[in-house]
């Protein structure tokens, strides 16, 4: 049957819903509402969930290292002096000039 099927697929091999109504040719709708009425389901999402977000934190981090500019990191008093020259020259001119 099916319903069996269904359930080694997601519990066993880790598939997702979408997934398997695409093995089975079966509706998402009815793949959820089975596996919703099973006692392990609530579990088992939590620990997908949780699993999801610690690899989104972790490629996250990963993409900040590869991609964060690392002068904003590198402060000192040369490159603040700068800054301030620059903002002060900017904000001294006259208005309607």
């Amino acid at each position: 049957m099916w319903q069996e099927r269904a359930k080694a697929l997601f519990f066993m091999e880790k598939k997702s819903i979408r997934e398997i109504s695409i093995m089975l040719l079966k509706s998402e709708k009815s793949i959820y509402r089975y596996l919703k009425k099973l006692p392990e389901y609530k579990q088992e999402k939590e620990k997908r969930k949780k699993e999801n977000r610690q690899k989104r934190k972790a490629y996250q981090k990963q993409w900040d290292r590869q991609n964060r500019v690392e002068g904003y990191t590198n402060i000192n008093g040369e490159s603040l002096k700068r800054e301030h020259d620059l903002a002060a020259i900017i904000l001294s001119r006259e208005k309607y000039a």
